[in-house]
């Protein structure tokens, strides 16, 4: 329910009369994404807006049908994550991101401002948004289930009396069936009885103050995708192929035997009766249940091994039982080891993260040499996805700063740009090319310094090798000449000896 406290948003409200102005150079539908006016419509994205479906271009029962569809979107997205195959995928996903080398929070803030006072009340107000959402326990939580959904929503609670003291409760939120009403400038649940347009759940609606929303900017019109939508299809692919693999490995190691049973003279209603005794008393029959995993003598799912029977007349062979050899190479896994890199590609994860190839190596190994495209792709990927989580947690710090007027609205808009909140530990591949480009770096320099004052001046080796700008090789220069004058560091600017070994 809306806040008594915020009947007067303490953040600004999107200026209608503005875009209305604009439409009239480029068309309000034919805008992708306003790159100017990015809060034109606060953490909407493509969220669903009853005013824009208002113009004539679709009715009621059309943006009615877009939120049912989103949710049937969410829901198979859910029920993918429950797959063994993708579940493991998306702990590989969410581990990369929020990856840590112990036990500290994995999030920290760094703020780019010499008022102490308000990085010391900034750097304050970010510990207390930490502590409520409790980062270190339910991170990997908030982090899978959104990037399952394509979406995160968080509930801000404040204190009814008085804002003023912030937010005192953090809450993950449903996606399913919320939509954002730019007509009241607030977000509303639609009822799920699809006979009745546009009833709400109940009476309760939520002010721009009170939900933070993001997504991963993957769009199918007005429906927000997650990345789970590539995994579709080679998932059920997968899944089939080892729905089958069972009943088919079962169903080659053991050979299926072919009756001919002795029927004589008899005729065809008596024959029929006699096949059907005989069949009644060898019959050897199991099944599969493709949910369970179980085969039983039960009749469930799929019949996996079925004998032939043939009845012969007076004159032939009488009863004889032969067996039919049936048995493969029930070691062929090509389909399904093609399948399962299929779908670690369309996660975007490296498939030497996960063993599809009994025939490989088993060892995850951070040698250089083993890096690949595939894995630099995989960190670019996951840089993205840190970002998302990143403008989170600042927007919901930027609620916390406005509402206790540590800094208005328009003061954060002015610093938002130097205050940053990221992950604390970098994941070790992009450490370890870190490590590496510094030593080729360095291996160049020694080279190039033979050179120094004959081909080229110092400035320019720091600058073409290492990339320092005029300001970082003043200040480098600087410590270097404080740091020869302390005793501490003494050691490491001793002269060589005549030899050319430092004398420490």
């Amino acid at each position: 329910m809306q806040l008594n406290e915020m009947v007067k948003n303490f953040l600004k409200q999107p200026d209608r009369s503005a875009s209305d102005k604009d439409s009239s150079v480029v068309p309000q539908k034919n805008v992708v994404v306003d790159l100017t006016n990015s809060d034109m419509y606060p953490n909407t994205g493509a969220f669903f807006d009853n005013d824009q479906f208002q113009g004539g271009l679709f009715g009621k029962s059309e943006i009615s049908d877009i939120i049912f569809k989103q949710k049937e979107k969410i829901m198979k997205y859910r029920q993918l994550a429950m797959t063994p195959d993708v579940t493991d995928a998306l702990d590989e996903i969410v581990n990369e991101i929020i990856f840590s080398y112990d036990d500290k929070i994995p999030l920290q803030i760094d703020i780019d401002e010499e008022n102490e006072k308000l990085v010391n009340a900034v750097t304050e107000k970010f510990e207390k948004i930490v502590k409520l959402t409790n980062v270190k326990r339910h991170l990997f939580q908030i982090v899978k289930n959104s990037y399952i959904d394509g979406q995160v929503i968080m509930h801000l609670s404040y204190d009814q009396k008085n804002t003023k003291n912030g937010i005192k409760g953090i809450k993950m939120i449903e996606p399913c069936m919320l939509y954002f009403d730019t007509k009241t400038n607030t977000y509303k649940y639609m009822s799920e009885d699809k006979t009745v347009i546009f009833q709400h759940t109940d009476n309760t609606s939520y002010s721009i103050e009170e939900l933070v929303r993001e997504d991963f900017g993957l769009y199918d019109g007005k429906i927000n995708l997650s990345y789970l939508e590539y995994a579709i299809k080679p998932a059920n692919i997968l899944k089939t192929l080892e729905d089958l693999l069972i009943p088919l490995r079962f169903s080659r190691s053991i050979s299926r035997r072919v009756f001919n049973v002795d029927i004589g003279d008899l005729p065809a209603k008596r024959g029929a009766e006699v096949m059907r005794d005989y069949q009644g008393k060898f019959k050897y029959k199991k099944f599969y249940n493709n949910e369970t995993g179980e085969v039983s003598n039960q009749q469930h799912i799929t019949s996996m091994v079925e004998d032939y029977w043939f009845a012969n007349r007076s004159g032939g062979k009488g009863t004889t039982v032969d067996v039919l050899d049936e048995s493969g190479n029930l070691g062929e896994l090509d389909d399904i080891l093609y399948f399962a890199r299929k779908l670690y590609r369309a996660m975007k994860i490296p498939s030497n993260r996960i063993d599809v190839n009994p025939e490989g190596d088993k060892d995850f190994s951070f040698d250089e040499t083993r890096t690949t495209k595939e894995d630099m792709k995989f960190f670019m990927f996951i840089s993205r996805i840190r970002q998302v989580y990143s403008s989170l947690f600042k927007e919901i710090l930027k609620r916390e700063i406005v509402s206790t007027g540590v800094m208005s609205e328009q003061e954060w808009d002015d610093k938002e740009d130097y205050i940053n909140i990221s992950f604390v530990n970098e994941n070790k591949f992009i450490e370890k090319m870190k490590l590496d480009n510094f030593m080729n770096k360095m291996e160049i320099y020694t080279t190039a310094s033979e050179h120094q004052g004959k081909l080229f001046s110092v400035n320019t080796v720091l600058k073409d090798i290492f990339r320092f700008t005029d300001e970082e090789i003043d200040e480098e220069f600087k410590k270097i000449q404080e740091e020869e004058k302390n005793p501490l560091y003494s050691k490491f600017y001793a002269n060589d000896d005549e030899d050319g070994n430092p004398k420490w």
